[in-house]
């Protein structure tokens, strides 16, 4: 099979993610940010772009029940038309990172990838270590690298330390699929547990229990909210006084909301590049 079908929106014999067809939103929000992000900072004086994707999967979704097959998240980023300077891909599956690593190869740019075959929560302490260096080469007129990371877990995979990392960057913008069925599922178990939980990782503490105690008799959709409303502050707090969260619903067949997404930034230019990407997949389409 010619290599150039791994690059397009079609089965080309090897795995591909499972996904339900309401996540097609979830990657044309993210193409939309990508075509304004590099088009708008490619002549700028950035030491360099730099995309980073903690899960990145095969390359390929295959969606239900439509049958489609599109490509995922690091292969939009591949295939933008202004390209990044780095992409930095990490995955744990053995299977997924080898399908990966032959869809990527076929691309022109397959040289300024950087493949992980590991737990994101480890090989983030090598991707920012990668780019503090860079940072630190001196150079007159040249800004930092600007990055953007895009965390799309399966669950709650990405520990909030992982995120602490990032954030320790001097430039980073952050796309996070935040999983509200993951944690709303598992609350009422863990909500006592004497020992860490997979949620106390996710959100770096475990104030998330008294906020949960507080609203559960509200119902789901107030959980869902205040525990939003919480990350996005622990952002904050990190100095992403721009954060966004995407309320548009992305639900399952039994009409249950899956996750979230969230932007946060420390520019005002990147919460305009994010409302136009929405904005762009909101609109009613025409047939």
């Amino acid at each position: 099979m010619l290599t150039y079908v791994y690059l397009r929106n079609e089965e080309d014999g090897l795995p591909t993610r499972p996904s339900q067809d309401y996540a097609k939103d979830k990657l044309a929000i993210l193409k939309g940010y990508l075509g304004r992000f590099t088009t708008a900072m490619k002549d700028k004086s950035w030491r360099a772009l730099n995309y980073i994707d903690l899960q990145a999967g095969p390359g390929k979704n295959s969606f239900k029940p439509s049958g489609d097959i599109l490509l995922g998240s690091p292969l939009l980023a591949l295939t933008t038309r202004f390209a990044f300077d780095n992409v930095f891909l990490v995955e744990m599956g053995t299977s997924e990172y080898d399908a990966l690593v032959s869809r990527v190869e076929a691309s022109n740019l397959g040289e300024s990838v950087k493949h992980y075959n590991e737990d994101c929560n480890v090989a983030v302490d090598k991707i920012v270590e990668n780019i503090k260096q860079n940072d630190k080469v001196y150079s007159p007129g040249i800004w930092p690298c600007l990055n953007l990371a895009f965390l799309d877990p399966e669950g709650l995979e990405v520990e909030w330390q992982t995120v602490e990392k990032l954030a320790s960057l001097q430039r980073m913008d952050l796309i996070i699929n935040f999983s509200t069925n993951g944690i709303t599922r598992n609350a009422g178990q863990l909500v006592g547990h004497e020992e860490d939980t997979v949620i106390d990782r996710f959100f770096g503490t475990r104030e998330w229990r008294s906020i949960y105690e507080e609203t559960r008799r509200k119902g789901g959709s107030v959980v869902r909210r205040e525990l939003i409303d919480f990350y996005l502050g622990r952002l904050k707090g990190m100095g992403y006084v721009k954060t966004k969260r995407e309320e548009k619903p992305f639900k399952n067949q039994r009409n249950v909301q899956v996750y979230t997404m969230i932007f946060a930034s420390k520019h005002d230019l990147g919460i305009q590049f994010w409302n136009g990407a929405v904005q762009e997949v909101n609109q009613p389409r025409l047939f």
